[in-house]
């Protein structure tokens, strides 16, 4: 008996026919185990992705929330619960970021949010779950200098109306919140790289130049001029119903004009600030103004009360060369060519042409503002800052402005994630 159990031991010992399925057996763990971490490293990346993108869409919110002066963490919390697909912490919300390019910047939230679950097949492998970890940093950008701001707070804040062609060198921003905030109707045409509001903006595709680009709901842009500090004569009146009829000259001198300044016929303005209280400024189509050649003008409309505030009417067929002064001319009001007491409210209106040339910063935070022109018009350097504009006719604002007006044009910013 143990004679034949030696010879079998004998020859299976020689017997290599059952090799290949030993290895293969012991292969096929391997094989097993590799696609299985292979499925939970698949299912941990698309975790991530996930929650990369929630967090991308928190910070967003986060960012917006401070440009309004809400609470960011409320925002943050709310937009990633939102849009989250698996469970997750937030680890830190930091404003301004902790690390990166962006820390110590206090326009920038920086958000960080961590997800951990197990998987079947690794949990085999691990005592415990891997953390994936995202971080997202937003903040606002500035993408353009607007020489077009519409502060109203409702309603529609620019409307570019009728057949007008609007040709701009610059953006145009509305800081509405209105459904209706930018209105570019009709057979219109506003030619601008760039349309930015806070509320709706209301097109058509043959209303924009295909490559503008167009951001509704975004951030209000600040008046760039809310923050210098404009006064001016309150003393008694230097001229009551100043009036130059067709045909007659005159050379005003800065001062304080009550109940209106009318030009019909031709006057030389000597460079200064001119005080209109009550009444109009008005040019009329046989009018000639221009500069005497000692500096810049700046127009003040006031009242003595909210309800009469001065207001401008600039008519077509007059021929008018204005511009404001610079800062060596005047430190308070340089580059301010038309300025409305904001006690308003006044409606204004420019009916241009090919002999109006104004160049300044048109300044009526609470005025409405009606600005026409025709084919031949050109402003060489214009700024509006008013709290609604509407063009009508052919305007062409070529945006050519000296530093003592660019530097007061407005930054139009977007919210966008940078890290």
């Amino acid at each position: 008996m143990i004679v034949r159990i030696a010879r079998l031991l004998k020859r299976l010992r020689g017997n290599q026919r059952g090799n290949v399925l030993i290895l293969a057996s012991a292969s096929l763990t391997a094989v097993v185990a590799a696609a299985g971490i292979g499925v939970d490293t698949v299912q941990w990346y698309l975790w991530k992705r996930q929650l990369q993108q929630a967090v991308d869409t928190g910070s967003t919110a986060g960012a917006i929330a401070m440009a309004f002066d809400r609470d960011s963490d409320l925002a943050v919390n709310q937009e990633v619960t939102r849009t989250a697909n698996t469970t997750f912490t937030i680890e830190a919300i930091n404003t301004p970021p902790a690390t990166g390019a962006f820390a110590g910047d206090a326009s920038a939230i920086e958000v960080i949010a961590k997800t951990s679950r197990a998987l079947p097949f690794s949990s085999v492998f691990l005592s415990t779950a891997p953390d994936i970890r995202v971080r997202a940093v937003a903040t606002s950008i500035g993408v353009g200098r607007p020489c077009v701001i519409a502060t109203a707070t409702t309603g529609t804040g620019i409307e570019v109306f009728g057949g007008a062609d609007v040709s701009l060198d610059c953006p145009v921003a509305s800081n509405s919140p209105g459904g209706v905030s930018v209105d570019v109707g009709g057979t219109s045409y506003l030619d601008t790289d760039l349309v930015l509001s806070v509320g709706g903006i209301d097109y058509s595709s043959g209303n924009l130049p295909s490559d503008t680009s167009i951001v509704p709901y975004g951030l209000p842009v600040e008046d760039p001029l809310a923050d210098r500090a404009f006064s001016w004569d309150t003393g008694p009146c230097d001229e009551t119903g100043y009036h130059v009829t067709p045909s007659n000259y005159d050379e005003p001198e800065p001062g304080v004009y009550c109940n209106g300044f009318f030009i019909q016929g031709h006057v030389k303005m000597h460079g200064g600030v001119y005080v209109i209280r009550r009444g109009s400024v008005q040019f009329n189509s046989s009018a000639v103004v221009e500069l005497f050649g000692d500096g810049g003008v700046t127009f003040v409309l006031t009242g003595t009360s909210a309800t009469n505030v001065a207001t401008v009417s600039i008519n077509g067929g007059a021929t008018v060369n204005l511009a404001a002064p610079t800062e060596a001319e005047n430190a308070t009001w340089a580059g301010i060519l038309f300025y409305q007491d904001p006690r308003g409210p006044a409606s204004h209106t420019i009916n241009g042409g090919s002999d109006i040339n104004l160049e300044g910063i048109i300044y009526m935070p609470t005025g409405d503002l009606t600005y026409n022109g025709d084919s031949t018009q050109t402003a060489q350097c214009l700024l509006i800052v008013t709290e609604r504009i509407r063009f009508g006719g052919t305007n062409n604002i070529e945006n050519d402005c000296n530093d003592d007006v660019d530097k007061w044009a407005g930054t139009a910013r977007v919210i966008r994630v940078v890290e």
